[in-house]
């Protein structure tokens, strides 16, 4: 199979010769160009020849579009600083306006899409890092994620002005990305677990918005929703127009034969994400691998980590989880 007819097909839940397989990372040291995102995500391709691609944007770049700033790090595993976050009160937030994503951050982010398709062709697919609207607000706030869930619950209504103006401008963005060569998007959230927002707060400060950008990208066979966290509020995202779900197999969330029973989509991951995969051995790598092939009987399966991986994580343990898969096939 190729790459594209080995990842659609397990999308379908049909047979495939091998499981897709791939990871990301964040090198912050190359990150913050067009050309560093670029070189280094194809730097990745040709060493591990992963079945897909999901470049890793540099995390901050949406709240760019809207005046944060940071200096940046020069070590690949030493993240960036920021200097100025532009939003103190929720006064602020309702103040936002949508922004032109074919410019600034987000406009580098698709200079850097479309010179990644061009350099790996048209077989093998794409996913393009988007944040929720939610996941947004946080970056753009002094005092953070606190800041923000204490405006979800005292000014609403600014928070909903702000939730607009980003979704109008990921809802552009989204479109530019299809148009520039990806499959799909990665959408991911982090608040949606049981420690930070209510059912209630998800139905409001998530889905309607979370909705008009997945339906941005409605014509993209490849869109997976990533939920972020341990205790993450799976049950509020089952029925998103999406191919694939991703999410941490970690405690209060479900396994990934149950996540495929709930959704009826496919389900990406398996491996232990940052921190905890930098110290495991080749073996260790290679059990979880075998074990969520185990669960999923090989079907509906892409493997991957539930989140980034830590970025000095040694490459022996990336050739080692490939090395697992290629042996699952030898053994059926």
């Amino acid at each position: 199979m190729t790459k594209r007819e080995r990842v659609m097909a397990s999308l379908a839940g049909r047979e495939v010769d091998r499981i897709p397989l791939a990871f990301w990372m964040h090198n912050f040291a190359t990150e913050n160009s067009a050309g560093g995102l670029t070189g280094e995500t194809l730097r990745l391709a040709r060493t591990f020849d992963w079945d897909y691609l999901k470049p890793q944007s540099r995390a901050q770049c949406f709240a760019e579009m809207w005046g944060l700033t940071y200096r940046p790090s020069t070590e690949r595993a030493a993240p960036f600083t920021v200097t100025r976050q532009p939003a103190q009160t929720a006064a602020d937030l309702a103040r936002l306006k949508p922004a032109d994503p074919r410019t600034g951050a987000l406009g580098e982010q698709l200079e850097s899409l479309r010179a990644i398709r061009a350099a790996v062709g048209t077989d093998t697919p794409i996913v393009w890092t988007v944040f929720s609207p939610m996941m947004v607000v946080p970056f753009l706030l002094e005092g953070g994620r606190d800041k923000a869930l204490e405006i979800v619950r005292s000014e609403p209504k600014a928070l909903e002005a702000a939730l607009d103006a980003i979704t109008e401008t990921l809802t552009a963005y989204v479109r530019a990305c299809v148009d520039a060569g990806a499959d799909g998007v990665f959408y991911a959230t982090t608040l949606a677990t049981r420690d930070l927002l209510r059912p209630e707060e998800c139905r409001r400060f998530q889905r309607p918005y979370d909705r008009r950008v997945l339906d941005a990208a409605a014509s993209a066979p490849f869109n997976i929703m990533h939920v972020c966290g341990a205790g993450a509020r799976f049950a509020e995202f089952v029925d998103y127009p999406v191919a694939v779900f991703s999410w941490a197999l970690a405690p209060g969330n479900p396994s990934l034969a149950e996540g495929h029973r709930r959704t009826g989509r496919a389900v990406m991951g398996g491996i232990p994400a940052k921190p905890e995969i930098a110290s495991m051995t080749p073996v260790e790598i290679g059990g979880r691998v075998s074990a969520a092939i185990a669960d999923t009987a090989g079907r509906w399966l892409l493997l991957a980590p539930d989140c980034s991986i830590t970025p000095d994580t040694p490459e022996v343990l990336l050739h080692a989880a490939r090395q697992a898969r290629d042996a699952s096939v030898s053994a059926a």
